[in-house]
């Protein structure tokens, strides 16, 4: 039987001549604290980074990019954008971010006994496996996967997800919900970052979210982010569980444009409570 790949899907061949002009370098603050893992990019035009632990970056634009806008984009935090020329003029390094404000969730009482569902893929097709290699090592990746409930308030008490290496043992992953926007990933709905160290060596990955409080009564995203490692400088460090039939989204470049693929969905499923 052939194999079929999911990485023919995952990734597709786009490359741009590339004319160094200008490096940027600087850091992603929150008043005097560091931002980690700032989404840093030209938006739609796969063109970014993504800040380090320590909220440092570095960014090479050729030319073309200098009219352009580099927008700045954490959970949790208003989104901002500096055109790339004013970076330029002035030698800015640092970037400061702005807190979201965030209301309370309404809280429903009900003497109803809740039950525990799962939505999504539980199961995973042996021959069907994938990748959403970023084009820069520097930069994240990010696979999304559509997930329909019944219309019903629920709480989302954790999530998992099918993932396997040879070459390393963990990976950073931050963990994304977005809304359904006819089809493709939306807005950020949770802003609240959910950054896990995942085992790559295990198979299925359960990640606990109970404490997070998230409740969703409609279809929604829920994204894997693949958040770079120096130390990772190999092609295809892991792939995804996958199964055939449906659609997959992935993107490989922060703040990069969502590319949808058909034939074959991600392994993975949230567990909630309804």
């Amino acid at each position: 039987m052939t194999k079929l790949i999911l990485v023919a899907t995952f990734i597709f061949l786009s490359f741009t001549a590339f004319s160094q002009a200008v490096v940027l370098k600087g850091t992603v603050l929150s008043g005097k604290e560091a931002i980690p893992y700032v989404n840093i990019g030209i938006k739609q035009k796969g063109i970014g980074t993504a800040a380090t632990a320590e909220g440092k970056f570095t960014l090479q634009l050729a030319e073309a990019y200098l009219n352009d806008t580099l927008t700045f984009s954490a959970v949790g935090y208003q989104e901002l954008s500096v055109p790339v020329k004013t970076i330029v003029e002035k030698n800015l390094s640092e970037f400061t971010l702005t807190e979201k404000t965030t209301s309370l969730r309404e809280v429903v009482v009900t003497n109803r006994k809740p039950k525990i569902k799962k939505f999504g893929i539980t199961f995973r097709n042996p021959f069907v496996h994938g990748t959403s290699q970023a084009r820069d090592p520097n930069d994240i990746s990010e696979l999304a996967k559509l997930i329909k409930l019944n219309k019903k308030p629920s709480d989302i008490l954790s999530v998992s997800l099918y993932l396997r290496s040879d070459k390393i043992a963990s990976a950073n992953m931050r963990i994304n919900f977005y809304e359904n926007a006819n089809g493709d990933p939306g807005e950020r709905m949770v802003e609240e970052s959910i950054i896990k160290r995942l085992p790559l060596n295990k198979g299925w990955v359960t990640i606990d979210l109970e404490d997070y409080n998230i409740t969703v009564d409609k279809d929604f995203f829920i994204a894997f982010e693949y958040l770079p490692d120096p130390r990772h400088k190999g092609e295809f460090m892991f792939t995804y569980g996958g199964d055939l039939g449906g659609s997959h989204h992935t993107r490989k470049a922060s703040l990069g444009k969502w590319e949808k693929g058909i034939g074959a969905q991600l392994a993975a499923y949230v567990t909630v409570r309804q």
